[in-house]
């Protein structure tokens, strides 16, 4: 019983800490206008959270397609390292490994990937 009521109490104040994660991180990317906007535009934040972990894909090229205009970043998992924000198209970027690119989702990817996990 004890346990469990730690547990409990554990949970209840660092949840909202992995939810203040991503807005801090958007943060650092859109200003606060920007984000009002997005807010008023969509209606909460949403959106946007769910893009902080679901935004990066990487892609293998195995075309071998010139890919050197792309720009080279350092893999990662959130679109805020890299100081991009959510665009109507996708960005892409080199990775350190070489034949492989990192995508930005667009927008509409976003949209439709974010309502079909709500299914």
């Amino acid at each position: 019983m004890k346990i469990s009521l730690l547990f409990s109490i554990v949970l209840f104040f660092t949840f909202p800490m992995w939810g203040q994660k991503s807005l801090r991180a958007l943060n650092q990317v859109y200003t606060k206008n920007e984000l009002k906007a997005f807010k008023e535009q969509h209606g909460n934040l949403d959106l946007l959270e769910f893009a902080y972990d679901n935004a990066i894909s990487l892609i293998p090229n195995n075309g071998n397609k010139n890919i050197e205009e792309f720009p080279v970043v350092k893999k990662t998992t959130h679109f805020t390292d890299l100081k991009v924000k959510i665009l109507p198209y996708t960005q892409y970027f080199r990775t350190e490994t070489p034949g492989e690119l990192l995508a930005v989702k667009s927008m509409y990817q976003l949209q439709l990937a974010y309502k079909g996990s709500k299914k």
